[in-house]
């Protein structure tokens, strides 16, 4: 029983007691695990249209500079975001039909840059990834 009673005056002995800091310090971080990665995720427009060559006339026309996408998509898409311009927010991977998202997560596809026509069982896209977000250095 002497022995126990000194094991556990060492143990008492050899602890730093914490302080009002070390207390919210220790609530607050998970030195265990880190902060979880954020989430990827894309912001982007499209134009969705039944055939190929309309896909093409939409084309031709975001070639020539002379309508901005938004007018264009608010023109000739099928899809209800046209009424936003073609914007369909954010959206992480597996959200929209894998076609689709390939092209939008892929590695050499340009913010900014007009992608397409890719073709899904909704017709044909052309579209823009306007924004990326989480990931770390995968883009």
């Amino acid at each position: 029983q002497q022995q126990q009673q000194q094991q556990s005056s060492m143990r008492i002995s050899t602890a730093r007691p914490m302080g009002l800091f070390d207390s919210f310090s220790k609530a607050f971080s998970n030195e265990e695990y880190g902060a979880p990665p954020e989430a990827i995720k894309v912001t982007a427009r499209h134009i969705l249209v039944p055939t190929i060559e309309e896909a093409n006339t939409v084309l031709e026309a975001i070639g020539k500079g002379e309508t901005s996408f938004a007018a264009l998509a608010g023109q000739y898409s099928t899809c209800p975001s046209k009424s936003r311009g073609g914007s369909l927010g954010s959206f992480g991977p597996g959200t929209m039909v894998k076609e689709f998202d390939e092209v939008c997560f892929a590695a050499d596809t340009k913010v900014g840059e007009v992608k397409g026509p890719i073709q899904t069982q909704f017709g044909y896209h052309l579209l823009v990834v306007d924004k990326r977000s989480g990931g770390g250095d995968w883009y």
